[in-house]
């Protein structure tokens, strides 16, 4: 089965992996691309990855790296995972990279344990569901000089170029034309990914996507080839398998292009996605409330022109009012015996400082639901000789989807019914 080929960790845990030495090999290679301060594979094949959650692919390893949800990993490790896996699919169904990816809802994809192949298998069944409703062909204008008419003879043109030979008449017409730059790059890109996927499931797919495209002709693909296509009201619906095409492409590092030695990687940073997802969650408060995402405030004006910007995550204001900064991290706060005992005195300094800087007093820091019930908040007074500030410190239960819900426990809890 496919599932041994993929080598599953959780973002800044360490873990224990039985590794190939090619596999090893392959893994210290991946410092590359994520950063060698981010990968750490000790002597005894403990193995940890910082900061990105997604995957790298290269010849026989695959290594996926979720979010981490449960601190204590008591249950079963296929059930960790999958929840790991929804986390992660909740994060990016909200994220900015849905526009082009498109998840498929909760129940229909929760049991796919294998982002990769998560991927590869949308992209299969968009390209299916797309054109075997039309195929994309393109009207190629075609200007010639020619000795028999076809189209519309150029009565102002012919006067021009042929004022003497009248046996030869300028002639437009358009020709249709499955042989164009976007189906030669989808093409393309089912023939890449074929090589990639091991899910005998999702080959079928992508062979069966490739019949659609029997006329298109494999390509080399550049980023200027992709440039090179335009989309008007025309070929609109073929935006969103082109934008996903065009992902894959850029997610390819370009040493895979040789043999099977592919690379292949998809990585977020895991912070940077809990703080659009929370974005999210305060943006669909309603009305009169407007969340701003990583505003940029000048903190510190320096005469030599080097000021020191400060970015808090999100600013929330009501009714044009700035009412709460709150900062995502996603760490777990341990909540044990009543009140969270890991929260980092500099990230309070932070929050601390943004709220001097906007001149509010209402912060919070909110991370994910490390357990499995929802843990209640902890309130703080922050005091200096300028009065108090508030500080909450929430967890928001990212293994539910519903956005919403999330929305409602937060406002209650964050914003004061009278400011």
């Amino acid at each position: 089965s496919m599932s041994q080929t993929v080598i599953t960790v959780y973002e800044d845990r360490k873990k224990h992996v039985p590794l190939t030495h090619s596999q090893k090999t392959d893994i210290l290679s991946f410092r590359t691309i994520i950063g060698g301060n981010h990968i750490h594979l000790d002597y005894d094949g403990t193995l940890q990855v910082m900061k990105y959650v997604g995957f790298i692919s290269k010849g026989n390893t695959r290594l996926q790296i979720l979010p981490k949800i449960y601190e204590k990993t008591s249950s079963n490790e296929t059930d960790v995972q999958r929840e790991s896996m929804r986390v992660m699919q909740n994060l990016l169904r909200v994220s900015e990279f849905n526009k082009i990816l498109q998840l498929p809802d909760q129940t229909s994809s929760a049991e796919q344990l294998d982002l990769m192949e998560l991927f590869i298998g949308i992209f299969a069944d968009k390209i299916i569901s797309l054109y075997s409703r039309q195929m994309y062909r393109e009207y190629i204008d075609i200007e010639e000089n020619s000795t028999f008419v076809k189209g519309r003879i150029q009565f102002s043109e012919n006067i021009r170029q042929n004022p003497v030979r009248m046996d030869r008449h300028v002639v437009n017409y358009q020709n249709y034309e499955q042989n164009n730059a976007l189906n030669n790059i989808i093409k393309t890109m089912v023939i890449r990914l074929l090589r990639l996927t091991q899910d005998s499931n999702i080959k079928n797919r992508l062979k069966k996507a490739l019949l659609f495209l029997d006329d298109a002709s494999e390509t080399l693909l550049s980023i200027e080839l992709f440039d090179s296509v335009r989309f008007t009201r025309l070929n609109m619906q073929f935006k969103p398998v082109f934008e996903m095409a065009k992902m894959f492409f850029l997610n390819l590092s370009p040493e895979s292009y040789a043999g099977d030695e592919t690379v292949f990687s998809f990585l977020v940073p895991l912070n940077e996605l809990f703080e659009y997802y929370l974005y999210k969650v305060f943006s669909n408060l309603g009305n009169e409330f407007n969340a701003k995402y990583q505003n940029r405030h000048r903190f510190v004006f320096s005469p030599k022109g080097d000021d020191v910007y400060i970015k808090p995550d999100i600013l929330l204001e009501k009714s044009n009012k700035l009412v709460l900064i709150a900062d995502a991290k996603y760490k777990n706060p341990n909540y044990e015996n009543g009140r969270y005992t890991k929260i980092n005195q500099s990230d309070i300094y932070q929050v601390f400082a943004y709220a001097r800087a906007y001149g509010i007093n209402n912060v919070a820091l909110v991370y994910p639901l490390f357990d499995d019930h929802q843990t209640p908040p902890q309130c703080f007074t922050l005091k200096d000789s300028n009065g108090d500030i508030a500080l909450t410190i929430a967890c928001v239960d990212v293994k539910n989807p519903v956005i919403s819900d999330h929305g409602k426990y937060l406002q209650k809890l964050l914003i004061p019914s009278d400011s």
